[in-house]
């Protein structure tokens, strides 16, 4: 083994114990390629692993079966422990279980060559996604055909060859896949760093591409126009301001007036916010509202803004909820027992803490949940922050089915410990950290 690497004693361990022998120098692309190999059969180890607890599921032998009549809730619970073991999304750990299973299945020479490390898990994942659908016949024959070429191309290579390989293979089931993907369309929002975020549409083909081309003459139309002025925007800018233009303002959209204005201008650039009429949950300390300080403001579902976007937002709000940094928020932290409904201040206050469903992993914006007494009402439960989360229906009803158990914690930090079945602990953090009411 080369001196460099005997500089990091894991890789040297690592690579003792992968050699099985006595130590040899090796080159670094070797130790990259070992060490690869190496993951690859653990992931391949994993997915067998995966694959016996939901066989354990589905044969009612595991805890999750022990107090639930319903065998897909068990399934489902499999899904959440593992979600929470791995650190993962459950829509993550329920690919992982779905993919296991078909592996097992569908594909055993695909896990074959996972388990051996001939391949990686995103192979065994594309033979998983491009066989979906084909008959067990069909699947066997397609995995015969192409799982050689896994082990000598990259994932997006072998994607194509499938790909091709499917409809070579499958040319009339092209339109019936395709109306039952038209009904999994869908719009999604991630939130990304510096005031942005990602919003992306899962749409057919055509409808894509004529929008993408709609946007792209119009971004066109808008340089030539603008040129003349100095605009120095990018064509890709222009598509983005354009496509704002057309949902926030609908029917307004002029190729004449240069798409979105500069910030310094804040008139016009206010014009850009009357399309958001909502309840500001935006958490703005006072001292940085009037000018007096530079903390950041807080918008609800995505987090820190600039000071700016938040001044006008607030000022064309039709109602302002004033919370967390404000000595006099309005929002009453408990009822006590007097009563079960939470009252609407408390519920907003809720709400931008906790930001999502409070299982571990689930992003569910809060907005979506239901508010649940962690110590049940009917038991002495009071209807106060530190016994009140937000839970997506989902987790809700896991938790309802006491298999579950969640201990929050009585300090105001909103901190939330979950017992699964197996007896592990899993911690949940509040999205916001907020001060109560004076």
């Amino acid at each position: 083994m080369s001196k460099d690497l005997l500089d990091y004693p894991a890789i040297a361990v690592a690579m003792t114990g992968i050699d099985g022998g006595p130590q040899q120098p090796f080159d670094v692309i070797d130790v990259i390629s070992m060490l690869d190999n190496a993951m690859n059969r653990l992931a391949g180890l994993r997915a067998e692993a995966i694959e016996i607890g939901r066989r354990q599921c589905e044969g009612g032998e595991s805890l999750y079966d022990r107090s639930l009549a319903d065998r897909s809730l068990a399934a489902r619970s499999y899904e959440a422990e593992i979600a929470c073991a791995l650190r993962i999304s459950e829509r993550a750990a329920q690919n992982l279980v779905g993919t296991g299973a078909t592996l097992a299945a569908y594909l055993p020479s695909t896990l074959v060559a996972l388990s051996n490390g001939e391949i990686s898990y995103r192979h065994a994942q594309i033979m998983v996604e491009q066989t979906a659908g084909l008959s067990a016949e069909a699947t066997s024959e397609l995995e015969s055909t192409v799982l050689e070429r896994a082990k000598r191309c990259s994932p997006p290579r072998f994607t194509s060859v499938v790909r091709k390989a499917r409809e070579r293979r499958n040319p009339e089931s092209i339109h019936k896949r395709h109306e039952l993907a038209v009904a999994d369309r869908t719009i999604s929002l991630d939130p990304d760093r510096d005031g942005m975020s990602w919003l992306s549409a899962l749409l057919p083909s055509a409808q894509a591409a004529a929008i993408f081309d709609k946007l792209t003459s119009g971004g066109l139309a808008l340089a030539r126009t603008a040129k003349s002025r100095g605009d120095e925007r990018t064509l890709a800018q222009y598509r983005v301001d354009l496509f704002a233009m057309a949902l926030l303002q609908p029917g307004e959209v002029d190729s004449s007036s240069g798409a979105i204005p500069p910030e310094d201008d804040s008139v016009a650039f206010a014009r850009w916010f009357r399309g958001i009429r909502a309840e500001v949950v935006v958490t703005v300390p006072v001292l940085s509202l009037v000018g007096r300080d530079t903390a950041p403001a807080e918008l609800d579902g995505y987090g820190p803004i600039d000071l700016h976007t938040a001044r006008i937002l607030v000022g064309r709000a039709k109602s302002f909820v004033r919370l967390l940094t404000h000595p006099e928020t309005g929002a009453g932290l408990s009822v006590g027992r007097k009563r079960y409904k939470v009252p609407k201040d408390l519920r907003t206050w809720l709400r931008v803490r906790d930001g999502t469903c409070r299982f571990p992993g689930c992003g569910r914006s809060s907005m979506r949940c239901d508010l649940d007494h962690n110590e049940e009402w009917q038991y002495g439960g009071w209807t106060d922050h530190d016994n009140l989360a937000n839970f997506c229906r989902w987790h809700h009803t896991l938790k309802s089915g006491q298999q579950w158990k969640v201990l929050q914690a009585k300090d105001g930090s909103g901190e939330l410990t979950w017992t699964s079945p197996t007896g592990r602990n899993y911690v949940t953090i509040a999205e916001t950290q907020v001060a109560p009411a004076r």
